[in-house]
């Protein structure tokens, strides 16, 4: 069986869970003992995770901004995925976003798509961004229309989009997402516990990076506990004049990251911090399960689903509910090490061979 991929994903970003999602799934379809190929149609990108899995593709002037080169670049590789699509022979297209640009080119060929969340859909009247970018929503409507087969990442994702969406259940396949970053447990040495919390990846809108640091600032202060923000870009002006209105300059930092420090981030943390509103799965939940760091999180969307018993949760909305549970995990080395247990257990059900077999499963139903 032969699977199409097509570009948008990797026209659209140079890291993120999505892309490493995609990744993960070519490179495991593509495995030098299965009989199924993945043909990701890409000529250009400077994704991270490509060289990675061994996926080629053209670096685009990686030296300058991206907001400048991209929509040149996604123009092109859009070109070229409408040549590749008369030009190759595929049983199933896999479209990587929600542009519905090949729909009218697909003909009898079965669309899967994977649905990631509903961001767009339940914060736009809340985030003007989201509503500013209201595209994402009408390509949804169409392609979810067409589509043959629908993937959602999550329990979650899956009633959110049957409600917006109005369409039967059974038309939506759950599908979970595994982790890219692990330590070797044989290779771990002993360190004293580091005294920071992490927070990986972007912090805007429902990231709700502001409201937990306001929240939590007269901890931080009072026990001199640090905040290492993992990549996400260097902070705002805002966010600079918030750190220094809190009096936390001198606690919370901002790193750039790749896998390695990424892993090592996790494994000295006293714990992994996530008050996000809203995730169609959480990929960094895992990370650090696998880091064996000890999650602190949001109980709203997919979080607890993900997580389990795993995890010590608050209200992201409630500034109460988070000093609670930020200061019991800090207050407590036996809280923290249960946790660590609870999710080297709880990782068990998650894998990226897990996500290949069952979406491999989808495609056969189709033929």
């Amino acid at each position: 069986m032969k699977i199409f991929f097509d570009h948008q994903t990797f026209s659209q970003q140079n890291y993120g869970g999505i892309s490493r999602y995609f990744c993960e799934l070519i490179a495991g379809i593509n495995q030098p003992s299965s009989e199924h190929q993945a043909h990701l149609s890409l000529l250009f990108s400077n994704n991270a995770y490509l060289k990675e899995k061994s996926l080629r593709a053209w670096p685009f002037f990686p030296g300058q901004p991206f907001s400048r080169t991209q929509p040149y670049l996604y123009r092109l590789n859009k070109a070229f995925n409408l040549l590749e699509m008369q030009t190759r022979s595929y049983d199933v297209f896999h479209a990587t976003y929600y542009e519905p640009y090949f729909l009218d080119r697909i003909g009898k060929h079965p669309v899967v798509v994977t649905f990631l969340d509903m961001i767009h859909e339940k914060y736009h009247p809340v985030f003007p961004e989201l509503a500013a970018d209201h595209l994402v929503m009408r390509w949804k409507k169409q392609i979810i229309e067409r589509a043959t087969a629908v993937i959602a990442i999550s329990e979650n994702t899956k009633r959110d989009l049957v409600d917006y969406y109005n369409i039967p259940p059974e038309r939506v396949r759950v599908i979970y997402l595994g982790s890219s970053v692990a330590v070797d447990d044989k290779a771990m040495e002993p360190s004293a516990t580091a005294p920071y919390l992490l927070f990986v990846g972007n912090r805007g809108m429902y990231k709700h990076f502001r409201p937990f640091i306001q929240a939590i600032a007269p901890l931080l202060r009072s026990h001199q506990i640090r905040v290492i923000c993992a990549g996400g870009g260097g902070f705002s002006s805002d966010e600079t004049t918030l750190l220094r209105q809190l009096q936390l300059t001198n606690l919370i930092e901002q790193q750039p990251i790749n896998d390695d420090s990424l892993r090592e981030l996790y494994r000295r943390a006293l714990a992994f911090v996530f008050p996000s509103l809203y995730e169609g799965f959480g990929i960094p939940v895992l990370e650090a399960f696998a880091c064996h760091c000890p999650c602190v999180l949001s109980d709203r969307s997919s979080l607890p689903e993900v997580a389990g018993s795993a995890a010590l949760y608050f209200d992201p909305e409630n500034p109460d509910s988070i000093r609670e549970a930020v200061g019991r995990i800090l207050d407590s080395p036996d809280l923290r090490q249960d946790l660590i247990r609870r999710g080297r257990e709880r990782l068990q059900q998650f894998s990226w061979e897990k996500t290949v077999r069952e979406t491999l499963a989808l495609y056969r139903d189709l033929q």
